[in-house]
């Protein structure tokens, strides 16, 4: 909730905020802002982002 509130705090028109500690998780978003920074394809790269964050916070 801390963490949810500072990120809140930066722009009032975020509604969510998800918090992982898992490092699997952790490690895949960090793949994606690399292979995106390294200039991949955004749009495969987007369905393989939404599945992934799906599977770790289905609801």
């Amino acid at each position: 909730k801390k963490i949810a509130d500072q990120v809140r705090a930066t722009d009032r028109d975020i509604r969510d905020v998800f918090v992982s500690s898992n490092p699997d998780f952790v490690n895949r978003m960090e793949d994606y802002g690399n292979r995106i920074n390294e200039g991949a394809p955004v749009r495969g790269l987007f369905e393989e982002f939404t599945e992934t964050v799906r599977r770790v916070f289905p609801n």
